[in-house]
């Protein structure tokens, strides 16, 4: 019997028990890709749960498997997820690469701005059906995505696109996979997690990321120079096992419909994502590091250096079957100015 189907077993006798289903405590497992000292998890995992929780009276609660664990594998929590082996998770949209391709539309080159507006239109997105067909099969709580992106180095301070020129860079995603190889560097696809491994060894020159997992990795202490490019956005899913989600009691499951989706979506972009940046610039300067600020003629060559890069994206995305991929570039170019308006105005 599958761990989904026990659940399911063990909610049916609660419900046609003599007490109420609130006395039958359900424990379910929630699995991403952080360390527990992240603010992904520290905030958005561990706020999301007790809401949760205190909204059912303690009837759900959950067991994390984050980073290093057997469960926490991010390029395997899609495959956990849908297998039952985890109930809740948090990943990210192109880990294994070929995952939820239309949703990385928003990591094109020169579109991110705030997490806010990211996020926000990336959901949107989904709301409207354009990007939604690859998540048939899990009940999808919220999708969202980092503010515009950083490059960290080691040894060479980065302010043009030709001092990228030779660098082993770790990239995220086959997003900025195209915009690192395109400057002359080398990409090094690792897992977020082992960014401090490649970069302590070596192995590594810089990586790409917000400032949040400077933090969230401790990555100050391997690392010179944060230059401030802010060019791309990488995106995330969280999502239920859509048998768990279905077989919990109506009342949890409107427990869970409280915590999520837009609200959470907007709390994400507008609120966490800040929060964690904070510390992670604060632990650059306070090792030491220099953070470079870009004058605007220093923004204005990157921004020429990636244009054709764009098209080169797009082309590959409607290679690997998206074939919408224009049309979902034009609406989030549109959604993602509105809602970077909004949040401005705030």
């Amino acid at each position: 019997m599958s761990r989904t189907s026990r659940l399911a077993g063990a909610i049916a006798i609660a419900a046609g028990s003599a007490t109420s289903v609130a006395a039958q405590e359900i424990t379910l497992d929630f699995g991403h890709l952080w360390p527990t000292g992240a603010g992904p998890h520290a905030d958005f995992a561990i706020d999301w749960t007790e809401q949760v929780s205190e909204c059912t009276d303690g009837q759900v609660q959950f067991e994390f498997h984050t980073a290093g664990s057997q469960l926490g594998a991010v390029t395997r929590l899609e495959d956990h997820l849908r297998a039952g082996l985890l109930d809740v998770a948090h990943g990210l949209n192109h880990l294994p690469r070929g995952r939820f391709d239309a949703s990385t539309v928003i990591d094109t080159p020169l579109l991110a701005q705030s997490a806010f507006a990211n996020s926000n239109a990336l959901w949107t997105l989904f709301e409207e059906g354009l990007i939604a067909d690859q998540y048939d099969g899990i009940h999808v709580l919220a999708l969202h995505a980092h503010d515009a992106g950083l490059i960290h180095t080691r040894g060479t301070p980065v302010r043009v696109p030709a001092d990228v020129e030779g660098l082993r860079m770790r990239s995220p995603a086959p997003s900025v996979n195209l915009m690192v190889e395109s400057l002359g560097a080398t990409a090094v696809g690792v897992p977020p997690g082992e960014t401090y491994e490649v970069l302590s060894r070596g192995t590594a020159d810089g990586t790409v990321f917000p400032y949040e997992a400077v933090y969230g990795f401790g990555l100050a202490e391997v690392l010179d120079y944060h230059s401030e490019v802010g060019l791309y956005t990488t995106s995330f899913w969280f999502a239920m096992n859509e048998d768990t989600y279905n077989n919990l009691p109506e009342d949890a499951r409107d427990c869970v419909d409280a915590a999520s989706y837009r609200p959470l979506v907007e709390r994400t972009g507008g609120e966490y994502w800040p929060a964690w940046d904070a510390p992670g610039k604060q632990a650059a300067q306070e090792q030491g590091n220099e953070i470079i600020t870009l004058t605007d003629e220093e923004r204005d060559a990157w921004r020429a250096h990636f244009e054709p890069v764009v098209e080169q994206w797009l082309d590959e995305l409607e290679g690997e079957g998206v074939d919408n991929a224009r049309e979902i570039y034009a609406r989030a170019q549109d959604l993602v100015a509105e809602y970077q308006e909004a949040y401005e105005d705030r």
